[in-house]
């Protein structure tokens, strides 16, 4: 095992203002305030968002090859503390044009259960994807919610998102996305190599896992995947996440099946400036996220009124 830095605690530096924000995303707030001002939980709908300022100096550079984590060694990441030659924030592109992004964000006095609770209940509506990031986020519908799964209360929090696909439309940076968000087992061999097994992330001190394979809207060609999984440090959870964008593009499961015409695709899906405004995407909303969730859980969670 390599040498590791060790765990700190829940250490909350200055948070700093976002200031700049596309046009688009400024016309997608607009709109999303006067839809989100009629609900009940509109008070959580913030127009000012902050980033913390130790994240700095990791926009204003790209991650250097040594610390990229490899997809095939993600387990890594159930390893204590943080790799000694750092790349726990920070954003590349590869030399294949792939994107890599690897961001740490902070969660003061939230658990696992609330995070298992959101992924479910903010796809519910648009109104409630949005409260994650009034300017980028414009909805996430669940492939469970045809169904009436979502309104089962005899079901966990993880079995209303667990296995669904959400087909997602939000910003990163400038550009407007639509896309699938395929939720699937931390140890899914398939995806991560079967190394997030729950044993290993319990010993590791995660608290929730959100994994899951990402897909163009309605193609069936897969663009990345990624990981969020929460660990447990004093004051809360740190969300260690990391994000593989382009890396493996193929139509359905099978890498061999990509047309040769599309070979070139990995450069027009991810590449520097993908990976550079998706960390700033990342940082922004699990920031704002972690500032809204503890409210909303004790407003709307398990057994409040209008949970559903």
């Amino acid at each position: 095992m390599t040498e590791r830095q060790p765990t700190p605690d829940l250490a909350l530096p200055e948070k700093v203002p976002v200031t700049c924000y596309p046009p688009g995303t400024l016309k997608q707030f607009r709109r999303m305030q006067n839809q989100v001002s009629q609900k009940e939980y509109a008070k959580y709908f913030h127009e000012d968002l902050y980033m913390y300022s130790d994240i700095i100096p990791a926009i204003r550079e790209p991650l250097a090859p040594g610390q990229v984590l490899p997809l095939k060694d993600v387990s890594q990441l159930l390893e204590p503390g943080y790799p000694k030659e750092g790349g726990e924030n920070g954003w590349c592109a590869l030399s294949d044009g792939t994107a890599y992004v690897a961001s740490n964000t902070r969660f003061p006095g939230v658990t696992g259960e609330m995070i298992d609770w959101w992924f479910w209940w903010h796809s519910v509506e648009p109104e409630r994807y949005a409260l994650w990031y009034p300017y980028n986020h414009v909805e996430a519908r669940s492939s469970f919610a045809a169904s009436g799964r979502l309104h089962r209360d005899y079901l966990g929090h993880r079995e209303k998102w667990l296995g669904s696909t959400h087909r997602v439309t939000e910003f990163i940076g400038p550009y407007h996305k639509r896309i699938r968000i395929q939720f699937v087992e931390p140890h899914d061999r398939r995806c991560f190599g079967g190394g997030l097994t729950p044993e290993g992330l319990r010993d590791a001190g995660y608290k929730a896992a959100v994994c899951a394979v990402l897909w163009d809207a309605y193609l069936p060609l897969k663009l990345g995947e990624f990981v969020h999984l929460w660990r447990a440090v004093e004051g809360g959870l740190e969300l260690r996440s990391r994000y593989w964008l382009g890396h493996q593009v193929c139509q359905g499961e099978d890498p061999a099946r990509l047309p040769r015409g599309l070979l070139g695709i990995k450069r027009m899906l991810a590449g520097e400036e993908i990976a550079y405004e998706q960390f700033l995407h990342d940082q922004i909303e699990f920031t704002n996220l972690a500032r809204i969730l503890p409210g909303l859980y004790s407003e709307f969670g398990p057994g409040r009124l209008n949970q559903e």
